[in-house]
Order: structure tokens, then C-alpha cells, then sequence
């Protein structure tokens, strides 16, 4: 990864948000954006060092989680939204890293084209737009079709780190970059502060950093061969959200070439250490017959 400059930490820093939010370092963005002028060569400095020997700094990997009191008793950790500070500086450094990833992906064509999730021009919008334009040429066609609507079980928090790091050589991220995102993903650390209180660290051995900069990124590359496990069907991605539909004449052979698809994913998710949440896991037919013989239901991962 080629070096950073003052002009471009500068314009990183004047792009935050002036928060006032305290990792552990207790360094807020807007402070940073307030001693910009002080810092930034010794910031030069450090996110240079980094990238030239593929290292990231231990005590940019620290994360403060906050609970955050949702609704219902105060009692229950399930009424508490946890939210990860993760250090105001790593933020930058991320940025940074972040802008020479996604160019080398733009660039190498690599991403999926219908992963319309954390990506620049793209979003729900060009996704449902996607969906239903090909609904519609079916139904105009007079071929139903059938969807099904995944949903996986804390996804961004199960992520395998040796399987990111092979899917990124893969990709050709090499040499001193890759070196760059093993030192990224491993050795970090959480604890939880409420109120005057913190509890003990605890290492994180899995899943891309809450409210990080790269993880939503890393995210996208980690599921970008998920549609390559699809035979039959089609699929549009939204970060977590995976929509697999097929359209044919019958309506018994596209569920039948669903169903094949989804024992397919299956052995995708085993591969690859994800879970499917089967119980939010849904499907719609969409068909030019009012009173089509809809199948209640859809055989999904051999059950």
C-alpha cells in the first residue's frame, strides 16, 4: 500500500464528524478535528510506519463497548444495545486503507456485481429496483417466481478470520498488505464500561470490528464467492441480506431448483462458519395467476 500525505489525512480529518464520543485512549474526533493542525505529522508519521511494515498499532485495536438501554426492564442484557467506541486516530488509519482496498477491487473488477451493500452508487433503492424489474419481465413472460428471503444469525460478529485472510490472498491482496490485515484482525480486545465501572478485556477471536471503518468492507469481500455456490438461481446482496429467486414456466421446477440451491448455500455457510436464522428466514411467489396453487412451504437445508 503506497504511503499517505498531509492533503489526504488532512481532508480525512476535516470529513469527520466533530463527535464527542471517548474511546479508551479518550481522544474524541472533534478534538482531533480541533488539533489538527498539531498532529498531523506525527500522524503522517505513525500511519506510514504502519503501512510500510504491516502493522497496526495495539492500542488502535482496543474497544470500549457501552450499553445502551433500549426499552422494557433495566434488569435484562437484552434490553441493551451494545455499542463499540473503537479509538477516534485507528479511524483515520482505517480510511485511509479502506480508499487503497476498494480502488484495488474497483479496479480488478472483483466485488459481485449485485452486492449493492457498503458500496459507493449503490443501495437499496438500486436493489429492489433490480428485483423487481426481473419480477416484473417474468410475470410478463407469464413464469412465476420464486424468492427466498435469508437472514443470518450475527453475521459481521462470526466472521473467520483465517478464511478473510485466504479469500483476501485470494483476491491478491499480498506480501506486506495482507501482513497488514492479519496484524488488523488479530490481537484485539474489548471491555464493557458502564457508568463509573470496567469490566476485565477480553480478546476477540472472530467477526470484523463493530463500528469500524473496514469492517463493513471486509464484510462484502468475505461473502463476495457466496453466489458463486448458486446452480440455478439468482441472488441480490445487501451487506447480510441475500435474496435468491428463480423464474420458470412450472412453478414446481423453480421451487425444485430453489430448494437444490438452498441445500447449496447450506454447505456455503458450513464452509464458511456462518449460521442461517431459519426462523427469520422467508419466501415469497410471485406469479400472473391470482389463484396460483402456492406451496406452503419450502424444503430448506435438507428438513
Amino acid at each position: 500500500m503506497y504511503p499517505t500525505d498531509h492533503e489526504e489525512i488532512q481532508k480525512i480529518i476535516s470529513s469527520l464528524k466533530p463527535k464527542v464520543s471517548l474511546g479508551h485512549d479518550r481522544i474524541s474526533s472533534k478534538l482531533i478535528k480541533l488539533l489538527s493542525d498539531s498532529i498531523i505529522i506525527p500522524l503522517i508519521k505513525i500511519i506510514n510506519k504502519s503501512l510500510e511494515t504491516g502493522t497496526v498499532p495495539n492500542s488502535w485495536k482496543i474497544a470500549k463497548v457501552i450499553p445502551i438501554y433500549k426499552s422494557k426492564e433495566k434488569t435484562l442484557m437484552n434490553n441493551y444495545r451494545p455499542i463499540s467506541l473503537l479509538p477516534s486516530l485507528s479511524k483515520v488509519l482505517e480510511e485511509i486503507v479502506h480508499h487503497r482496498l476498494y480502488k484495488f477491487l474497483d479496479m480488478q473488477d472483483i466485488l459481485y456485481s449485485n452486492q449493492f451493500g457498503f458500496r459507493p452508487k449503490h443501495s437499496t433503492i438500486h436493489a429492489v429496483t433490480n428485483f423487481v424489474a426481473y419480477v416484473q419481465n417474468s410475470i410478463e413472460q407469464k413464469n412465476p417466481t420464486v424468492s427466498v428471503l435469508l437472514d443470518l444469525s450475527k453475521a459481521f460478529d462470526t466472521i473467520d478470520h483465517k478464511i478473510l485472510l485466504a479469500k483476501l490472498n485470494n483476491y491478491g491482496v499480498r506480501g506486506i498488505a495482507l501482513e497488514w490485515f492479519r496484524s488488523y484482525l488479530t490481537g484485539r480486545s474489548q471491555y464493557v464500561s458502564y457508568k463509573d465501572t470496567n469490566s476485565d478485556s477480553l480478546f476477540i477471536s472472530c467477526g470484523v470490528p463493530q463500528g469500524s471503518v473496514l469492517g463493513p468492507l471486509l464484510f462484502i469481500i468475505y461473502t463476495n464467492d457466496l453466489p458463486n455456490s448458486l446452480k440455478h438461481s439468482q441472488c441480490i446482496l445487501f451487506a447480510d441480506d441475500t435474496t435468491v429467486f428463480k423464474s420458470s414456466h412450472n412453478i414446481n421446477d423453480a421451487i425444485t431448483s430453489i430448494e437444490s440451491d438452498l441445500g447449496n448455500l447450506y454447505d456455503w455457510f458450513c464452509a464458511n462458519k456462518l449460521s442461517l436464522n431459519v426462523g427469520k428466514t422467508n419466501f415469497v411467489i410471485f406469479s400472473h395467476k391470482p389463484n396460483i396453487n402456492l406451496a406452503e412451504t419450502i424444503k430448506l437445508i435438507g428438513s
